[in-house]
């Protein structure tokens, strides 16, 4: 028995682009209320810098998957316009 799931099983480069996407935007929202949080607190200065380093990575998710998101309409559109 192959351990290899079925093609259909496989997220497209489209859903992976756009799951990228949402994944990097709830976590600039979690960034952002850790922000604020520590801002109310006075001790809570010190999470600040990891979340700004994290929303620095969460930002470069959000770019990468556009630019996947991208490619993936280009390239499909490439193949509309050869077998047109």
């Amino acid at each position: 028995m192959s351990s290899i799931p079925p093609v259909a099983d496989l997220p497209t480069a489209l859903q992976s682009a756009q799951l990228g996407i949402t994944r990097g935007m709830n976590g600039l929202g979690r960034d952002e209320q850790a922000v604020a949080d520590s801002i109310m607190t006075p001790t809570g200065a010190a999470a600040i810098p990891g979340a700004l380093v994290d929303s620095l990575q969460q930002q470069l998710l959000v770019a990468a998957s556009a630019r996947m998101m991208s490619t993936a309409d280009e390239n499909l559109g490439t193949l509309l316009d050869v077998t047109a």
